[in-house]
C-alpha cells in the first residue's frame, strides 16, 4: 500500500517536471522565434524635440530624419527597406540623414542588390536635403556606397561641413565624418564653415565614442553604430556590446551645450536578433524655447 502512494507521487512529480520544463522549452523557443522571425522586421518612429537656445529663430519646428545600420542582407531585405522608407516619408523631413552601415559583411552585393537600394532609397523624400556618412561596414564595398548613395541623392559627407537654409538668410550647418574604424577623420575640415561666425552646428558620426571630442565644436551630434545592443535587458542594458560605442549606447546624452543621440538603427549584426528593441528611425523637432 505504501510502495503504491509512492509510486504514485513519484509519478505526479515526474509529470509536473515534464510539464514545467515542456512549458520552459515552448515559452523559449517562442521567445527565440519572436527574438528571430519578428521584431528585426519590425520598424518604428521615435518623436523626439530637440530643445537648444543657440538655434537661430528661423528654425523652429525644423525637422530631421535619421535612418541607421541597415545591414542589408542580414535581417533588413528587400521589403524591410520599403517600410523604412514608407517611415521616413510619413514624417516629411526638411533634412534627411543616414549615419552609416548600408551594408553587412553578411552577403555578397549583387547587381541587383544595388540596383534596388538605388531605386528605393531615391524613393525617401526631403524638402531641403539628404545627407549620408560612410559606416565601418561600408568600406566593404566603398564604390558600391557611393554608387548608391549618390543616385539616390544623398550628398556624402566625408570631413565635410554645409550650409543649411530654412525660412532665412541665417543657416546652420551640417558635417559629417567617416568612420574612426578607417581613419581619416579631419575635425579641422569638418567643422570649418564657409562664413565667419558663430553658427549652430550639426554633427554626423557612425560611432558615438567621438563625441568627447566634438563637445565643445557640436551643438548636436547624430550617431549610430551601437545597434542599441541588440538585445535589450531591463535594468542591465544592451546585451551585445561594441567597439567606439563607449557609454553611450542608446538614446540622449547632453553635456553642456552640446546633445548627441545615438539611434538603435533598423538591421542586425553578428547576431541576428533583436529583443526590447525595435529597429526604428528617429524623427527630430528642432526648437529654440520650451
Amino acid at each position: 500500500m505504501e510502495e503504491n502512494i509512492t509510486n504514485q507521487e513519484e509519478k505526479k512529480k515526474f509529470g509536473f517536471l515534464a510539464k514545467f520544463f515542456f512549458i520552459f522549452f515552448l515559452f523559449l523557443l517562442l521567445l527565440v522565434s519572436y527574438m528571430y522571425f519578428i521584431e528585426p522586421k519590425l520598424c518604428i518612429t521615435y518623436e523626439t524635440s530637440i530643445v537648444q537656445t543657440s538655434l537661430p529663430d528661423s528654425f523652429n519646428g525644423f525637422k530631421i530624419v535619421q535612418f541607421s545600420d541597415i545591414h542589408f542582407g542580414r535581417t533588413t531585405n528587400e521589403k524591410e527597406i520599403k517600410k523604412v522608407v514608407q517611415e521616413i516619408n510619413i514624417a516629411k523631413p526638411d533634412v534627411l540623414v543616414f549615419t552609416g552601415d548600408l551594408f553587412d559583411s553578411y552577403i555578397n552585393l549583387s547587381d541587383e542588390n544595388v540596383n534596388f537600394l538605388k531605386d528605393e532609397l531615391s524613393k525617401t523624400t526631403a524638402t531641403i536635403g539628404k545627407y549620408a556618412i560612410r559606416g565601418d561596414n561600408d568600406y566593404l564595398y566603398p564604390d558600391k556606397f557611393e554608387e548608391i548613395m549618390q543616385a539616390a541623392g544623398f550628398t556624402i559627407l566625408d570631413n565635410l561641413n554645409v550650409p543649411i537654409y530654412y525660412k532665412d538668410t541665417t543657416p546652420i550647418y551640417l558635417s559629417g565624418i567617416p568612420s574612426v574604424t578607417q581613419g581619416g577623420q579631419d575635425f579641422t575640415k569638418a567643422f570649418t564653415k564657409e562664413t565667419d561666425g558663430n553658427f549652430y552646428q550639426i554633427l554626423l558620426t557612425h560611432e558615438p565614442i567621438v563625441w568627447k571630442q566634438v563637445q565643445s565644436k557640436a551643438n548636436l551630434v547624430l550617431a549610430g553604430h551601437s545597434l542599441g545592443g541588440l538585445i535589450r535587458i531591463p535594468f542591465v542594458g544592451g546585451f551585445i556590446k561594441k567597439d567606439n560605442v563607449g557609454d553611450y549606447e542608446i538614446g540622449k546624452f547632453e553635456n553642456g551645450n552640446s546633445i548627441m543621440y545615438v539611434s538603435n538603427g533598423i538591421g542586425t549584426e553578428n547576431l541576428s536578433l533583436r529583443f526590447f528593441n525595435i529597429p526604428s528611425i528617429t524623427l527630430y523637432r528642432l526648437y529654440n524655447y520650451e
